[in-house]
């Protein structure tokens, strides 16, 4: 994942969803109030693709490196790009209170998949 630089201990996405900036500098002197180093990821676009805890989410997310912070940054935009393609072959997300996690109902089975599984389906099917 190619993080684009706007200042020191600032980076973008090159779509401009995602905001990643090192605590140390969040407060615009190095250090200061800061007794917590790391990294804050937070996602612009008002979506909330961050677990905090089993029924909450947010859009803010505090990691400890730049490399983790990219790594997390590409998983969330790959899962967004592999949820785009199931919808435009036809199938549909549900809610799921039962199964957390397996919510893509096949158009070919007609079974509730997860994720991985439907994207899995879907190249087989095709």
């Amino acid at each position: 994942m190619k993080l684009q630089r706007i200042e020191t201990g600032e980076y973008l996405t090159p779509d401009g969803r995602f905001y990643v900036c090192n605590t140390y500098y969040s407060n615009g002197i190095p250090g200061r109030s800061n007794t917590n180093k790391g990294w804050l990821i937070k996602d612009r676009s008002g979506a909330t693709p961050f677990l905090v805890s089993s029924n909450q989410k947010s859009k803010l997310r505090r990691v400890d490196t730049l490399a983790q912070a990219r790594e997390i940054v590409a998983g969330i935009i790959q899962r967004d790009a592999d949820a785009q393609k199931l919808y435009a072959n036809g199938w549909c997300k549900e809610e799921n209170s039962e199964q957390p996690g397996v919510c893509w109902r096949s158009p070919y089975s007609g079974r509730l998949l997860t994720q991985t599984e439907a994207m899995l389906e879907l190249s087989l099917m095709s």
